[in-house]
């Protein structure tokens, strides 16, 4: 089997974005949904691939498919090094291969779980507090020379 991981270009009977095989009638695709008349050719992100000890990772899951701590420790990884987008892929390839593969759908729903859980650790992250950012201090130190030189203006004038 060819790794995922390895620069492979998509074919032109198979959808770009996602790969998966396509009809010639077909005006979009029913796995990701892109539509084919809109899709301009280098504009996808390129995708992302596992560092060489998640493809080890990987081989050792494959090898021995049913031991359940070889798939955590491959998603662990993959947590880890942001590459879960990658272990998406492979365990939807072995999908597309086997779909009643119960395991494979398991573990496709822990990636998309765990991305999730990233986004949102991501959105929910506080901003840095306003007194911190340096405008904030150059406003303040503006408006107090603004303030002692009004301050003796008036002192002096009235």
């Amino acid at each position: 089997m060819m790794a995922v991981s390895e620069s492979q270009e998509p074919e032109a009977s198979a959808c770009p974005k996602c790969r998966k095989k396509r009809t010639p009638t077909a005006d979009s695709c029913p796995r990701c949904g892109l539509v084919f008349g809109l899709w301009k050719p280098g504009t996808d992100a390129p995708p992302t691939n596992l560092d060489n000890q998640g493809e080890e990772l990987w081989q050792k899951v494959e090898s021995n498919w049913s031991d359940a701590a070889l798939h955590e420790d491959f998603l662990k990884h993959c947590l880890q090094t942001n590459t879960l987008a990658a272990a998406g892929r492979l365990y939807r390839e072995r999908l597309d291969k086997n779909p009643k593969d119960a395991l494979a759908a398991h573990m496709q729903s822990q990636v998309l779980a765990k991305a999730a859980l990233g986004l949102s650790i991501n959105k929910t992250q506080p901003h840095q507090p306003v007194t911190r950012n340096r405008w904030f201090w150059l406003v303040v130190l503006t408006a107090m020379a603004l303030g002692i030189a009004g301050g003796l203006f008036w002192r002096r004038f009235r």
